[in-house]
């Protein structure tokens, strides 16, 4: 059994998006054994990820929980506790994929237990432990316990992709440098993004505060800067994603929305020509995967170190300021260009995974776009 360990469930879009492309990777590269995916809830998922075969979706590792105050050293204890009161339920297990998002970031400490579970497994299980695309930093008041415990946590990847610097950074501080921990990429890159071909400008909303979302501008701001585009779509990636959309298209009727489920099973609705404003990390990477242009909002060091990772990849969006709702920057194509290389990047520490995996029953090669072959994935295309 191929035990993946995810954010989703929520349910929330950039984490179902990750387990997706990772189930369309396994089926795609000819593994057909049981799939296990353990996330924060197992219903949604069930309803928005289906048509890949023999997956399971349940949420078994304790992750964020009670007891905010406990440093890293306290909740790895507890994750390794976990591990070994419940060894028996693991048996089947023949690899470990911790799979990529900002789920396990160090900023909650408690977040550590499912990260020393799934550590402890390893030990108990003798089997592969890896990781792939992780957003572990940024890290809050660590001492020299919490710094050793972590440290033991790492040890046991055979496979430890970050996908920030913030992360590779505080890794290396962590442990040194070793072949086994390397800067890479978000998960969203094991599969490319399509755009649609048309010829209307759209304007694309994502997030769950209307003060950061447009700056604090005034409802006639709001409705002059959609007047200039030919639809304003609203991607809700989350429950709060729904609210805001509630309240906005109350005052703004022609706002149209694209939920979870649509976003997943349909083609993503970005173009070239589009625009954007934006709280949510993945819309503003599928964006300006595609060449678009757009504001960003973080009003956190946890969103700040996601929008700076895709600024680093050469996004050509600018902070949400106040009276320049509409002044977007001009796209200069650096990751469009990109692209490609860096799918066929994503795709090699995904080999990786494949090599590691025990008696596999791989032999087809993933598709670079497209469907796998069968119908074994409901997705359209990314």
């Amino acid at each position: 059994m191929l035990y993946l360990i995810a954010g989703n469930g929520g349910p929330n879009f950039g984490d179902e998006l990750i387990v997706a492309h990772w189930l369309r990777f396994y089926r795609a590269a000819g593994y057909d054994g049981p799939i296990t995916i353990d996330g924060r809830g197992a219903g949604p998922s069930e309803r928005l990820l289906t048509g890949f075969g023999d997956v399971a979706f349940v949420s078994r590792i304790p992750r964020h929980g009670e007891g905010l105050d406990r440093g890293y050293a306290d909740f790895a204890r507890l994750g390794r506790g976990f591990a070994r009161a419940n060894e028996d339920g693991f048996a089947k297990v023949s690899m470990i994929h911790v799979c990529g998002g900002g789920y396990a970031s160090g900023v909650w400490r408690n977040a550590t237990r499912l990260l020393a579970a799934a550590s402890e497994l390893k030990r108990l299980l003798g089997v592969p432990l890896v990781g792939t695309g992780l957003g572990l930093g940024p890290f809050v008041d660590m001492n020299a316990a919490d710094a050793a415990a972590f440290r033991s946590i790492v040890d046991d990847f055979d496979l430890l992709e970050c996908r920030d610097a913030l992360s590779f950074d505080a890794m290396q501080t962590l442990v040194g440098a070793r072949p086994e921990l390397i800067a890479g990429l978000d998960d969203a890159f094991l599969q490319p993004v399509v755009p649609q071909n048309r010829a209307s400008r759209w304007l694309h909303l994502s997030g769950w505060q209307r003060t950061a979302l447009f700056g604090g501008a005034g409802s006639q701001a709001i409705r002059d800067l959609f007047a200039a585009f030919d639809k304003v779509v609203f991607w809700t990636c989350s429950r709060v994603d729904a609210e805001l959309f509630a309240e906005l298209s109350a005052e703004f009727p022609e706002i149209q929305r694209y939920g979870t489920h649509r976003l997943l099973n349909q083609s993503i609705p970005v173009a070239p020509q589009d625009a954007m404003l934006t709280c949510r990390f993945h819309p503003h990477l599928i964006a300006a995967r595609v060449g678009m242009t757009g504001r960003y909002a973080a009003r956190s060091a946890f969103y700040r170190a996601k929008h700076d990772l895709v600024l680093g990849l050469g996004s050509p969006f600018r902070p949400v300021e106040h009276g320049a709702l509409g002044a977007f920057a001009e796209p200069d194509g650096r990751m469009t260009a990109a692209d490609a290389d860096r799918v066929a990047a994503k795709r090699r520490v995904a080999a990786q995974l494949l090599a590691r995996l025990p008696n596999r029953t791989c032999g087809v090669q993933a598709p670079l776009s497209g469907q796998p072959p069968g119908e074994r994935a409901p997705l359209d295309r990314f």
